[in-house]
């Protein structure tokens, strides 16, 4: 299943780059609320689209997208959602709220093209026909002194035996809004830190070894592990490191979440952030 929404994703982060409108018909509802930082304050958006593609129950489709994104115009902010319409719309030519608008709309008219050419009215298990994209983007109440710490969570169900789930971060220099990398944060320590990770997900599990580990629970049966821009979230307790379904282990797995403290990366962690002890 992981396969299939990372292709569908894509696919429709590529399509939501068309320049076209779509005639849905569709309910939508926005409500806005603010949550301050020390620079910067984040205003949530919300869109929800409920349809219904014929006169019985099915099928049908289910779309919420609620996200924080930066207020104002200030650099930082500009920053902060450039970088925010990219992790979560795939766009960085619209304004977020824009591209929250249009990744919406090319969503709902795939969900409703893929439903129609599917739909089979006899079928006995209706319920597959019942498509959900549940997708939250918030800052984190417990990031790091000066980071902006942001999870995207994405959950969608598409037919099949079961959904589909997605975890992605990214940190944020809350002065200037600027994008912390993996490179600027770990440079040539990388593979170390991955050693790391590595060895805490094992003692986590109560494990002596990795192979151990694999052969008890198929974590590492379907990868090892990796650190990109993506997968790491700086918190005021150390740096959380998140591999979803299918990256490294079975669906039956789920989430694998691992955090390394402060102390375990002295010396490991360029200069970019004020780490806590």
């Amino acid at each position: 299943m992981r396969n299939r929404l990372v292709l569908f994703v894509t696919t429709l982060l590529l399509v939501s780059c068309w320049d076209k409108k779509t005639n849905t018909q569709q309910t939508e509802e926005r409500e806005d609320s603010v949550v301050c930082t020390e620079n910067v304050q984040f205003v949530t958006d919300s869109i929800i689209l409920k349809k219904k593609l014929s006169d019985g129950e099915y099928p049908k489709y289910t779309i919420e997208i609620k996200v924080e994104y930066a207020k104002g115009d200030s650099k930082a902010a500009q920053n902060i959602n450039s970088q925010l319409a990219s992790l979560l719309f795939g766009l960085n030519n619209l304004p977020l709220k824009e591209a929250q608008k249009h990744f919406t709309d090319s969503l709902s008219e795939n969900f409703e093209k893929e439903l129609k050419e599917f739909y089979e009215p006899d079928n006995e298990y209706q319920d597959i026909f019942a498509y959900e994209y549940s997708q939250k983007g918030t800052v984190s109440a417990e990031s790091l002194e000066g980071v902006i710490a942001y999870t995207s969570r994405i959950e969608t169900y598409m037919g099949g035996a079961h959904g589909g789930a997605l975890e992605s971060y990214l940190n944020f220099h809350k002065d200037t809004g600027l994008k912390i990398t993996a490179e600027e944060l770990f440079g040539k320590n990388l593979d170390t830190v991955k050693k790391l990770v590595k060895e805490q997900i094992v003692k986590d599990n109560d494990c002596k070894s990795a192979a151990e580990l694999e052969e008890k629970r198929s974590i590492f049966s379907l990868g090892d592990v990796y650190i990109s821009d993506n997968n790491f979230q700086l918190r005021n307790n150390g740096i959380l490191f998140c591999y979803n379904p299918y990256d490294i282990a079975p669906w039956s797995e789920g989430f694998i979440f691992t955090i390394l403290t402060y102390n375990q990366l002295e010396g490991l962690v360029n200069p970019v952030i004020k780490t806590a002890k």
